[in-house]
């Protein structure tokens, strides 16, 4: 899988009902917190629209169910050559990964699963396996579980499909 074997998730037993430990803070508290880091980690990063995103991966084995959950900071430009900025974090913001620069002329395909309401990059920055997410929309998700980030993006959920899907999918 290559660097996407280095996203890093926080694995959740929904059999036995563990869940991660809770996040404090209000949601416009993280959006800054969320700022602050893509800028600290990205050159220039106030020039990008930025928003936060997850993919929660269930597998079965046997009669449990195991949910993986990954958290991303996204951020997002258009331009000659538009770009998405991926970084990978915990649902807590403590551990966060060096970017990745995806472009579009270096993608192989980004799409919109419309029937999941998730968006798919094949980057080469990415490994073999195309990476998933999906903007964090409420802030509930976070807090019920402990494994996503505790924020809404529900306002910036729109810009973010029409970019990615006017200026960026292939």
């Amino acid at each position: 899988m290559g660097l996407f074997d280095k996203f890093m998730g926080l694995v959740g037993d929904t059999v036995s009902g563990i869940a991660g430990g809770q996040s404090g803070g209000n949601a416009e508290g993280k959006k800054e917190e969320i700022r602050s880091i893509f800028n600290s980690k990205v050159k220039d990063g106030e020039s990008y629209n930025v928003l936060a995103g997850m993919n929660m991966v269930t597998t079965k084995k046997l009669t449990k169910e195991i949910r993986t959950y990954y958290n991303y900071l996204i951020g997002y430009k258009d331009g000659d050559d538009p770009e998405i900025v991926l970084i990978s974090t915990t649902y807590d913001l403590v551990s966060v990964e060096e970017p990745v620069f995806c472009k579009k002329s270096e993608c192989k395909k980004a799409a919109y699963l419309q029937n999941t309401g998730s968006f798919s990059i094949s980057h080469p920055k990415l490994g073999d396996t195309p990476l998933d997410f999906a903007i964090i929309a409420s802030a509930a998700w976070g807090s019920s579980g402990g494994f996503i980030i505790p924020v809404s993006y529900v306002d910036e959920f729109t810009p973010f499909t029409d970019f990615f899907q006017n200026r960026f999918a292939k």
